[in-house]
């Protein structure tokens, strides 16, 4: 592909900056896999347990506004051109490919992680990519995808999404696109999605494909170049504009929303429902200071990482965060099964750690790719949240009785009162819930030995084995509820 001098500038700028750090990953179509994890992608950096790396990462709503977010930046200009002569990035998407839609850096291959260890990895920093104005903007998508999309609107009416809802002439589908202005996101404006045409003249009219690039009307005093038009991009009327949106200011808060290990039970799986090695978590704890801990399923880990966040309430109710291209500094360490605490043997999820709680992650199902091997996909039409916080509890209560040797009795009473549950995510496939437990509750009073205190009759320590045991399915011997 061409660039034009001012993406040359940029990418020759970036490169000065960042040449220093050898463990560099910049964005390009060759450093990136879109909507997937698979054991079977060569790694783009190898590197020694315990090396940091800098990985760039690309928002895959970029596209929401080119100018804003990808002109003049070479390295998302490669990943996302897409003209009359093809996609840079081919293998994207459902109808391209790989079936999600997140754009992820990666793999590296860490060496020393087997199947069996855990990989240790520490975010030490994440900072916005900025475009060659020096200025960042993010994209917020009220998509079909999204809770509200399942909840009649407050005047009863139901939330319209295209051929998607089977009404290709009503869409309530609304992007707000936010400039991050200092410790803020501020939304700059909102469209209306419009019915677009692609280079290859195939029409949408709902949201419906990864890195579909909108092209937008010149207003007021908006300047809009002809680059997406030029590239074969159209569209069937002029967009709903709404220029003016209440000024909100949503703290900055920057995180990695897919970030995670391939499984070793398939070829390739799709980047949406988040797994037991890691992937579409959507925290937003997982951020600058958070340690995240991923089982391993393949020789080197393969760790991948995209799905960016400027800030995101715990839910990601509308079917996005502000998604935004960031770049992040992260340490990657093996933890060798063979040098596991008693601890380590019961992380079969991803774990998050901070200087002051761990959290603790739960899904509908804990492995869907094992409860739905034949055909994965089927997690999306079977995801409950009540099966989530069943699943987040029985986790929280196996990880607290063997990181701090409590009895099952000692734990249930114990993170009923010192920890929080909350909706991760309600708009993937594998809807997630997760606990956040204050070290300060298990470790600030009185302290039992390292190996803990047991009865004869304790079960507080917990090897690998027990896992299967404690499965998502368990129930209560007794057919009587209680309620509190």
């Amino acid at each position: 592909m061409k660039f034009d001098s001012r993406s040359l500038l940029f990418l020759a700028l970036s490169s000065s900056i960042t040449s220093a750090h050898e463990n560099h990953i910049k964005i390009s179509n060759e450093t990136v896999h879109w909507g997937y994890f698979s054991k079977s992608l060569s790694p783009v950096l190898t590197v020694d347990s315990g090396e940091t790396v800098t990985v760039e990462m690309a928002t895959h709503h970029a596209c929401d506004d080119w100018d804003k977010m990808i002109k003049g930046d070479a390295g998302m200009e490669s990943v996302y051109t897409w003209d009359e002569s093809g996609r840079n990035e081919d293998f994207r998407g459902a109808t391209g490919g790989g079936d999600g839609v997140h754009i992820l850096t990666g793999p590296i291959h860490v060496k020393g992680a087997m199947p069996g260890d855990l990989l240790k990895v520490e975010i030490l920093d994440l900072y916005p990519r900025k475009n060659p104005d020096g200025k960042t903007y993010g994209s917020n998508a009220a998509a079909w995808w999204g809770f509200q999309a399942r909840v009649d609107k407050v005047n009863g009416e139901p939330f319209y999404s295209g051929s998607f809802s089977g009404t290709p002439d009503k869409n309530d589908e609304v992007v707000t696109i936010y400039e991050i202005d200092g410790d803020y996101a501020i939304p700059s404006y909102q469209f209306e999605w419009p019915k677009i045409t692609d280079p290859q003249g195939e029409n949408r009219d709902f949201i419906a494909y990864p890195g579909t690039c909108v092209p937008h009307d010149t207003r007021d005093s908006t300047d809009v170049s002809s680059d997406v038009v030029d590239h074969g991009w159209s569209k069937d009327a002029p967009i709903t504009y709404f220029d003016d949106p209440f000024p909100a200011m949503i703290p900055i808060n920057y995180h990695v929303g897919c970030m995670g290990l391939p499984p070793a039970s398939h070829d390739a799986v799709d980047s949406i429902p988040p797994m037991a090695t890691g992937g579409n978590l959507d925290n937003k704890r997982i951020g600058k200071g958070t340690t995240m801990y991923y089982p391993v399923d393949v020789e080197g880990g393969l760790i991948s990482m995209g799905d960016a966040h400027t800030a995101q309430g715990d839910s990601e109710l509308d079917g996005t965060g502000i998604e935004t291209s960031l770049t992040g500094d992260f340490k990657l360490t093996v933890v060798s099964a063979i040098d596991f605490e008693d601890w380590h043997s019961v992380i079969d999820f991803p774990l998050g750690e901070t200087d002051t709680e761990y959290i603790v992650h739960g899904f509908t199902e804990t492995n869907y790719l094992e409860t739905y091997a034949e055909n994965p996909g089927d997690i999306y039409s079977n995801s409950s949240i009540d099966k989530a916080m069943k699943n987040c509890y029985t986790q929280t209560r196996k990880f607290v009785m063997a990181r701090w040797g409590l009895t099952e009795n000692e734990a249930t009473t114990v993170i009923t009162q010192g920890v929080d549950f909350a909706m991760t995510q309600l708009v993937d496939g594998n809807w997630g819930v997760h606990a956040v437990v204050p070290k300060a509750v298990f470790e600030g009073g009185r302290r039992r030995t390292e190996k803990g205190k047991k009865s004869k009759n304790s079960n507080a320590k917990i090897g690998k084995d027990s896992k299967a045991k404690i499965g998502k399915d368990s129930k209560p011997k007794t057919g009587k509820s209680l309620r509190a």
